[in-house]
This record gives C-alpha cells, sequence and structure tokens, in this order.
C-alpha cells in the first residue's frame, strides 16, 4: 500500500487521491486543513468516544424505511426508482384505487369509479360521465400538469397540497388495464416519501472497497449510479430513473425530482478501516471516517438544497451527538 505521508497519519493512496481530487474542490475546503481536522476529530474520539457517540439512544426506523448496501449498486438502484407505487398491484385495484381518489381528490359531484373520459379545458381538468354530464375536481388546483393532448392527455398529475405528494393517472385504453377501465385508466402512481437508508455496515476494512462504496454513494446522490451485467452475451444497463418531465397549466415544464429522503448509515463503531492510519499503525475507527466523508459527500453531491437537507446520518446502535454534528459542521465550513 502506498501512502503519503503527511504530519498526523498515514493515508491510503487512492483514498487520499479520491478526497483531495474529486470532493474537496467542490466544497473550498484546503486540503492540508481537511485531513487535520480530520485527524485531530479521529485523536479526540478514541480519547472519549462518548462524546461523540452516544450509545444509550436507540435508532428506531420508519415502517416503510428500505435499507441498500452501499456496495450493491443494483440494490441502491432499485431503492432510487422505488419513488413511485402503484395502485394497482392489489387484487382489488381498480376499486380501491378509484376510493383513494374520491377521498383525496374529490370531483365536485359524482364519483370517479363512474368517469368515462377525462379532458383538460384550459386550466381544469374535467371528468364526463355516461350520460354526458361533466365535473371538474372539487379543488381545481390539484390538477397541476399533464403529459400529452389536453383533449386526449397520456397521463394527468394531482397534487393535495402546494407542498404535497403527487398522483399520476396514466391513461391507455388499448393497455391491459386500461382496456377494461371504464376511463381508460392503465396505472395509477402515487409519489412515495419512504426514506432510503444507504448502509455502510457491509463495507470490507480495505481500502479500496471503502473508496468504492464513497463513489457509489457519491454518484447515488447525483442521480448517475448504473450498473452494466452481461449475460450469455447480451449487455443490460439499470440506471436511476431521470426526473419526471409533465407540462403545467401554462405549458412550461413541470418537473417532479426523483429524490427520496436518504439516511446515511455508517459503519459499526467497532470497526476499523485501513484508509487511515496513526503514528503507530493503528487502523482507524470506520464510523468516524464514514461520518466525515459521507458528509462531505452529502454536502457536496445532492441534487438540489431540498435532498440536502433531506439526507442525515444514522447509526445502527446509539447516534452522533451534539458535539460531533457540531465537529463535522467546522471541518464543512473550514
Amino acid at each position: 500500500m502506498n501512502m503519503p505521508a503527511l504530519k498526523y497519519s498515514q493515508i491510503h493512496q487512492g483514498f487520499h487521491t479520491f478526497i483531495n481530487e474529486d470532493v474537496l474542490p467542490t466544497c473550498g475546503i484546503e486540503a492540508n486543513v481537511f485531513w487535520q481536522a480530520l485527524e485531530k476529530l479521529i485523536c479526540d474520539y478514541a480519547s472519549q468516544p462518548n462524546a461523540f457517540i452516544d450509545e444509550a439512544e436507540d435508532n428506531v426506523l420508519a415502517a416503510n424505511t428500505r435499507i441498500a448496501p452501499v456496495i450493491d449498486r443494483q440494490q441502491l438502484i432499485q431503492a432510487a426508482n422505488s419513488q413511485w407505487s402503484s395502485l394497482f398491484e392489489s387484487e382489488r385495484a381498480s376499486s380501491e384505487s378509484k376510493a383513494y381518489l374520491d377521498r383525496h381528490f374529490a370531483l365536485a359531484s359524482g364519483s370517479h369509479s363512474d368517469v368515462k373520459n377525462y379532458v383538460v379545458y384550459y386550466h381544469h381538468l374535467l371528468a364526463f360521465f355516461e350520460d354526458g354530464s361533466q365535473a371538474g375536481l372539487a379543488n381545481p388546483s390539484q390538477f397541476v400538469a399533464l403529459c400529452g393532448h389536453k383533449c386526449s392527455p397520456d397521463s394527468v398529475v394531482l397534487q393535495q397540497s402546494p407542498e404535497g405528494l403527487h398522483v399520476e393517472l396514466i391513461f391507455d385504453r388499448n393497455g391491459e388495464r386500461g382496456a377494461k377501465d371504464g376511463a381508460g385508466i392503465q396505472d395509477i402512481l402515487v409519489e412515495m416519501n419512504d426514506p432510503i437508508v444507504v448502509d455502510f455496515n457491509a463495507v470490507q476494512i480495505d481500502g479500496e472497497s471503502k473508496i468504492q462504496a464513497y463513489k457509489n454513494l457519491q454518484s447515488f446522490l447525483r442521480g448517475d449510479l448504473q450498473t452494466v451485467t452481461i449475460v450469455k452475451g447480451q449487455q443490460t444497463s439499470c440506471k436511476m430513473h431521470n426526473d419526471a418531465t409533465f407540462t403545467d397549466l401554462n405549458g412550461d415544464d413541470y418537473c417532479i425530482n426523483n429524490q427520496l429522503p436518504v439516511q446515511v448509515r455508517c459503519a459499526n463503531q467497532c470497526l476499523v478501516t485501513e484508509l487511515m492510519r496513526d503514528n503507530k499503525s493503528a487502523l482507524a475507527p470506520q464510523v468516524i471516517v464514514d461520518a466525515v466523508v459521507t458528509s462531505l459527500i452529502i454536502r457536496n453531491s445532492a441534487m438540489t438544497e431540498k435532498q440536502n437537507k433531506q439526507t442525515s446520518l444514522l447509526l445502527e446502535n446509539g447516534s452522533f451527538t451534539p458535539t460531533m454534528m457540531k465537529r463535522i459542521e467546522e471541518i464543512l465550513t473550514a
């Protein structure tokens, strides 16, 4: 292992290059300042670990949280692409989905289950019934965008409130479901907000595995993570979905970001890593290196300010103390 000699620690060459060339240039932190601050934090943690991690506090994940190992690019992509969930997955899909629309996007009169056609008239979504009558939404502002022609849209997008999640009604009268549905609805997709836990606990201690894990997180947060597999000579690629783009009521683009809340679960407190060694060649604690490096990546790779705020750190057992979070922030703003 070729390590450049610094004042306080020996650092894995690949890790040193990754941080200095791929991470630090985008955040305005001088390399020497960063490395010295990280090394000091590692030393302080070694002498007083309880000041930085509260092992008495339990972490309870939300019921619908998806956990994806950071080393498994395929699972990361699958988790990222789970932003939309179909209401047609249950056995009573048709009746339940129409009841869902009635509850959350009620018509001024009548029920979505009796609608035979949806059209867009100026800035309004109109539902037509079998007897020729029509009704708009009880709250017209819930209709926010469409795809296709107003007279026969490919899909319409509804939003329960200005800051709420979206619902997309997809139409296809020739589709498997659309051909059987009175209004030609092929699917109803509901935007999800279930958090994703990107887990570092399965990463090996060797330097190359850790560096690849950080690069995976970087690509995941940027939205450009992808995999390529070859089976029987056939190449198959898998990548994260792009942001969904529709047309708003004024004819402009209406973009729904493919972003779910992300929690980065750092490695367990008992694990060490070859990325850094002290002057006695003792390996550095993974949990501290993970916390600082992933915070840097989150700050610089998140696609939007909203995603930045929705991304946080956690531990499988215990939690980072306010002192730890303050030290991380000091490094990020050095």
